[in-house]
């Protein structure tokens, strides 16, 4: 795969700094989404209508992790799903979907299928990868109870701000979409001293640089997408 065909995206430029050595290293495109599900929708959507449609956007930062998950300070995940976690109307037993005379309003998006042809199982135990569903949000969950009623509902382990308006635009330009968060602090910690933010990101930048030196030196394809 050409590294010209994959955009690097970041939700900060504190983040993309740390990337930033191997995306110019490889040659790959690059971009700050901004914080949040709009400014990364705007964003990753003007930018790939300006220049070719990449065939893989890779999302890598930082984000928090759910209790009573398998995960520590400093693992690296990679997202199999994303979803809006507080996408809807509020009700007795928390968020719930709004249904529209269309339909109902989409809210999840599976990504293991679309990076599974990328990401095999030998990358994922070599890199020591943690896969399972992510939940984006727009305001970060500060209680046990938000915290609690995310996980069970979407089966989550990890907590952001962009992902699931990433996946979206991936989905209608029919990209794949790899997520990668370093774990820097647990869901519902305020006291930004016990982030790990340095330690999450230097994983993460470890993680990509195991991710693209295969992805390069292989054969994979990807139809152009026809719009």
């Amino acid at each position: 795969m050409d590294a010209r065909q994959i955009l690097i995206v970041s939700p900060t430029r504190r983040e993309l700094g740390l990337f930033l050595p191997l995306a110019m290293g490889y040659g790959c495109p690059h971009l700050v989404s901004g914080l949040g599900p709009a400014s990364t929708a705007f964003q990753m959507t003007r930018f790939i209508e300006r220049m070719e449609i990449p065939r893989m956007v890779i999302l890598a930062g930082v984000a928090g992790a759910y209790r009573g998950t398998d995960l520590d300070l400093g693992d690296v995940c990679l997202a199999t799903s994303e979803a809006y976690g507080d996408l809807g109307r509020q009700g007795p037993s928390g968020v719930e979907t709004i249904y529209l005379e269309d339909g109902e309003v989409q809210i999840d998006f599976a990504l293991e299928p679309g990076w599974r042809k990328f990401i095999t199982s030998d990358i994922i135990e070599r890199l020591g990868l943690h896969c399972g569903p992510m939940v984006t949000v727009s305001c970060a969950t500060g209680d046990v109870e938000r915290a609690r009623d995310l996980r069970n509902r979407f089966r989550a382990i990890v907590e952001n701000m962009e992902g699931a308006a990433a996946a979206q635009v991936c989905d209608y330009y029919q990209i794949p979409l790899l997520e990668f968060r370093g774990i820097s602090n647990w869901i519902g910690e305020l006291d930004r001293k016990k982030w790990r933010m340095d330690q999450a990101l230097e994983a993460t930048a470890r993680v990509l640089d195991g991710v693209l030196g295969p992805l390069l030196e292989s054969n994979c394809s990807h139809p152009p997408v026809q719009r």
